[in-house]
């Protein structure tokens, strides 16, 4: 196919959201190794609570995997719950369908935390987790902390950190699902003004709330779909190619700059969307491969599920392998422990 041959054809906004984009599962599947990958350096670094230790260049290369990641995945999620929202006939059978979805696999990894990490953290010399995530397993857990885990941080304050720090983003996860509601309503209503008018309200909500300043990110992702503006549908396969590219170099930018605040989130899911948009036009034959649909299908599980299954050859391999790469050498347990959770999951939920 030439460069000259026009992209795929794009549906108008409600039945464009509604689309299935296999490519996107693949995508998806990538995304949560990325994060997976970030966790090999994070148990013992991170550059923000010890700045005056360097980075080895793969340390740098790993640890900025994970925030670009996660702002993705927030991205794609407004496109694709959007889509979910728009197929069910009242906003109680979406919510009953994003509880089934979400709250069995962030449980389980809640009771990973709580029964394994957790537990771990007195087979490990306390100096060897003094600047990584790892030292937040160590600080004492309230009763709110628990049922916050418990509930995704709907009956109790959720530090995640303190039990398996990648659950947090499940928790924002679930805060955008209750409101997609009110996202699909702005995006149609105002359209791209809603997006403008989120993000001082965001900000100054955030101060309270701190899960508000990812909020625009998922209003992103549904106004890619429920309100496209002109030219956001590439019309060849080298302008599609192109998108994805320079959004490929947006999103992961943190590897030049170095910045991992809160708010170059919003920067880097400008790039997330234009990715998704490029992705969207070239459908890659590599993203809808086997392997690619696979992990993707059992993202979210692996998302859920992989620190506690790091942090076992953390644990008991370190001695021989070294911090990171004994965690590294867990990553076909964590995948055999995403895809039995995953079984479970749809076990549950009759898929």
């Amino acid at each position: 196919m030439t460069a000259a041959t026009p992209a795929r054809p794009v549906a108008t906004s409600a039945s464009a959201a509604q689309a299935y984009i296999p490519a996107f599962d693949g995508l998806r599947g990538l995304l949560a190794l990325g994060v997976v990958l970030s966790h090999f350096t994070l148990m013992t670094v991170n550059p923000f609570d010890d700045p005056t230790r360097p980075l080895a260049v793969w340390e740098h290369l790993c640890w900025y995997l994970g925030a670009p990641a996660v702002d993705a995945f927030f991205v794609l999620s407004g496109w694709v719950v959007a889509g979910s929202y728009l197929r069910h006939r009242s906003v109680w059978t979406f919510y009953l369908a994003r509880l089934r979805r979400l709250y069995p696999l962030a449980l389980l990894g809640a009771l990973l935390g709580l029964l394994v990490a957790r537990p771990l953290m007195s087979l490990i010399p306390a100096p060897a987790t003094g600047h990584g995530l790892l030292a937040y397993l160590r600080l004492p857990l309230s009763g709110p902390d628990v049922w916050g885990s418990l509930s995704m941080g709907l009956l109790g304050e959720y530090r995640a950190a303190r039990i398996s720090p990648p659950l947090w983003s499940l928790a924002v996860e679930v805060y955008a699902s209750l409101l997609t509601p009110l996202l699909v309503l702005g995006a149609r209503r105002w359209g791209w003004a809603a997006l403008w008018v989120s993000l001082p309200v965001c900000l100054a909500l955030s101060s309270v709330f701190t899960a508000f300043v990812y909020l625009p990110l998922f209003l992103l992702g549904t106004l890619l779909v429920l309100a496209p503006l002109p030219g956001m549908t590439p019309r060849t396969r080298q302008a599609a190619r192109g998108m994805a590219l320079f959004g490929g170099a947006l999103l992961f930018s943190r590897h030049l700059t170095g910045v991992n605040h809160d708010l170059m989130r919003w920067g880097a899911a400008v790039g997330a969307a234009l990715l998704l948009l490029g992705l969207r036009g070239l459908d890659p034959a590599w993203l809808r491969s086997r392997a690619a649909q696979w992990l993707g299908q059992r993202s979210y599980a692996l998302y859920a599920t992989h620190f506690p299954v790091l942090m076992v050859g953390f644990a008991f391999l370190s001695p021989v392998l070294g911090p990171a790469w004994s965690a590294a050498a867990m990553v076909p347990a964590a995948l055999l422990v995403a895809d039995l959770a995953q079984r479970g999951a749809d076990w549950l939920s009759g898929a």
